[in-house]
């Protein structure tokens, strides 16, 4: 999917030892956000399934909630084409495949046999404790194709977008599409170049957020095996939109503009789909065509908005080089994988436990950030499992794209 070679103004790949580090920042933070995610969920008012259901709920939390699930699954698969790209260049279509595998294939089959049984033990625990209706799975009969997968659904999306990249480059190296590329390069150095391209991509992403589950989820993620189409498509958007920038990463520097204008409009938009959403709940005849299009339309438009403005953001401010941030952003992979049963069992036996949100919420995220930190510290770093994570502590010299 790559051809430099008529890219001649693309300047060469970063050497060894050379990164990118706002975007390697930004990755980190997503990826830490979904704990912060899931340990928000419990202390909600809305009436979305959890694990547990705190006493000291609270609206700040819908909001909290709202503001990160808007955007940040958007913002990690946008950053996956990014460096998925960047790794198609170093290492060629086979060495990427095979690297892919075993950094993202090989976690997600030992997590469903190990994290995944734990989650849904803790699940069905939870709700013989507070009677809650069942959640995990929804879809009847438990089959091949209705396995949950948790929180490792991100990983089967990845692998499915490894192999769709793979299937076009070798569709067109067959069909000797080369001489579209110049042509593609230019259409996406326009697009970004245009202050209203969140705008653009309205269209595409409300039709494939059209049928889904409520109004701006596109899928029930994690409670079955196999995704949804929209929901492979609609991420796949940001995929593709990721790794097309790294194809023109000279172009990156027009994403550190027009920050203010899209955070602005991001917020405009979450209201309305906050608006759009409480009104649906509380009355029947909001569930009309029209409001779900405003609803869709408002979804979209704060996914895009938020990461284009996100990832400038941290291109602008957030690109320093310390080691604890480096730190954090090696062991970030580990955490997220790791989290959900801790927080989910310090979630249900603290749930009816008398104290403020305020107070319950930031010492749960201390207890698990300390215990995940000090278990990749210890017993993750320096192991196998550290080097099938993040590769091997001393890396080789990469290869470049032609």
């Amino acid at each position: 999917m790559s051809n430099a070679a008529t890219v001649p103004d693309i300047p060469a790949l970063p050497q060894r030892g050379e990164r990118i580090h706002a975007l390697d920042n930004l990755r980190a933070v997503a990826m830490l956000l979904g704990i912060v995610l899931h340990e928000a969920l419990s202390f909600i008012t809305l009436p979305v399934p959890w694990i547990a259901r705190d006493v000291s709920s609270s609206r700040a939390f819908d909001l909290m909630v709202a503001v990160i699930h808007g955007c940040r699954m958007q913002i990690f698969f946008f950053l996956a084409g990014f460096f998925a790209h960047l790794l198609w260049c170093r290492l060629g279509a086979s060495g990427f495949l095979k690297q892919r595998w075993n950094r993202i294939g090989v976690p997600f089959l030992l997590g469903m046999v190990t994290l995944v049984p734990l989650v849904l033990a803790l699940w069905a625990w939870s709700e013989r404790q507070a009677e809650l209706p069942p959640a995990m799975v929804q879809h009847g009969e438990l089959t091949l194709f209705s396995i949950p997968t948790s929180h490792l659904w991100f990983l089967e999306m990845l692998m499915l977008f490894y192999a769709g990249a793979a299937l076009v480059a070798w569709g067109g190296q067959k069909l000797n599409l080369a001489g579209w590329l110049p042509r593609l390069d230019a259409l996406f150095d326009w697009f970004l170049a245009q202050p209203a391209k969140p705008l653009l991509l309205v269209p595409p992403t409300v039709l494939c957020l059209w049928n889904g589950p409520m109004l701006g989820e596109v899928d029930d993620a994690g409670l079955r095996l196999l995704p949804a189409l929209r929901a492979v498509s609609y991420y796949g958007l940001f995929f593709t939109a990721g790794w097309w920038l790294h194809r023109r990463r000279h172009q990156l520097d027009a994403l550190r503009r027009w920050l203010k204008t899209y955070f602005t409009f991001a917020a405009l938009a979450l209201a309305t789909l906050a608006v759009c959403y409480l009104a649906q709940i509380e009355h029947a005849d909001a569930r009309s065509p029209q409001i779900k299009l405003l609803a869709l339309t408002a979804a979209a438009l704060y996914a895009w908005l938020m990461t284009f403005a996100v990832t400038g953001w941290f291109l602008r401010f957030g690109g320093q080089h310390r080691p604890w941030m480096r730190y954090l952003a090696e062991s970030s992979y580990w955490c997220y994988l790791a989290h959900l049963p801790l927080v989910a069992w310090l979630q249900v036996i603290t749930a009816k436990w008398p104290l403020p949100a305020v107070v319950k919420f930031p010492g749960i995220l201390l207890v698990t950030m300390g215990l995940l930190l000090a278990s990749y510290h210890w017993g993750v770093r320096e192991t196998w499992i550290g080097r099938m994570l993040n590769g091997p502590r001393k890396r080789p010299f990469p290869s470049t794209c032609p």
